[in-house]
């Protein structure tokens, strides 16, 4: 069976019913993640980051099925998302990857495969650079890492949009597993806010990362065509894909490309070390 067969075939699967939810403590803060599927004996297990106030469930539905049924995998849900409950302290991208190494740790995970989605994927990158040892490979999925890599239009829209005419979909999951469903509006002024001033990254701490990576991006996205090369060609190891005819949300627009082109990259071997 081809690969693109497979992926076709594993998005006629059901959802995952299989999930188990736990959490970690990790200095004072109760992170929610989730296991699913079986180990595989030919690869690590998959650790999933979502996007910026996100779930798990509203950023990984329509692909989670499909990579637990070949292997084990992890999602996380960082401070303040979803089942995880804010805490008096800073949104930051730091925090947020050594929290991934610590809840790695706790579910005696010693090495995995990553795929990060939108602000998930900054969250994948500087894990990459933070905790090498514990990554293999990263894909990452509307990513920027300067603010001048999202479009004009899409600083814009984040900029001048208010909270009430966003769409609900976000804040619908949001309120459907948080311990406080109506601290909403608290947390996403708090995550914009963060998103919006978080700090450029520079070309030299790109280049600092080992792990092959794939760059992927919608040709309609938010994040400039431009800005994904500079990102491919800022890490050494490294490929992009550009995905015709979707936008920021390809995951939920064409989950069997997503599907057939991580199979693959995971799949690849190791390139040999310089």
């Amino acid at each position: 069976m081809t690969a693109r067969k497979l992926g076709l075939c594993l998005l006629l699967l059901p959802a995952v019913a299989f999930a188990e939810g736990r959490y970690a403590s990790v200095e004072g803060l109760k992170i929610y993640y989730e296991i699913h599927g079986k180990p595989s004996a030919s690869l690590p297990p998959l650790l999933l980051l979502h996007g910026g106030a996100e779930t798990i469930d509203s950023s990984f539905s329509k692909v989670l099925p499909g990579f637990a049924a070949t292997r084990l995998v992890l999602a996380i849900e960082q401070q303040g998302h979803g089942h995880t409950a804010d805490i008096d302290r800073p949104f930051s991208y730091e925090r947020m990857a050594d929290d991934t190494s610590a809840v790695l740790k706790h579910a005696g995970l010693k090495q995995v495969d990553c795929f990060g989605w939108s602000d998930g994927g900054k969250v994948g990158l500087m894990f990459a650079m933070r905790h090498p040892e514990q990554l293999r490979k990263l894909a990452v999925s509307g990513t920027n890492f300067r603010q001048d890599g999202l479009s004009p239009a899409a600083t814009k829209w984040l900029r001048e949009t208010p909270l009430s005419e966003y769409p609900p979909e976000s804040q619908q999951a949001y309120e459907r597993v948080a311990p406080d469903p109506r601290h909403w509006n608290v947390f996403a002024v708090k995550w914009l806010e963060f998103y919006l001033g978080a700090p450029d990254w520079t070309i030299e701490q790109l280049h600092s990362i080992r792990a092959p990576v794939l760059v992927m991006i919608g040709d309609r996205e938010g994040v400039t065509l431009e800005h994904a090369q500079a990102l491919r060609q800022a890490i050494t190891h490294s490929q992009l894909a550009v995905l015709p005819g979707t936008g920021h949300s390809t995951l939920l627009q064409r989950p069997e490309w997503v599907l057939d082109m991580l199979g693959d990259f995971y799949a690849a071997p190791m390139p040999k070390a310089q």
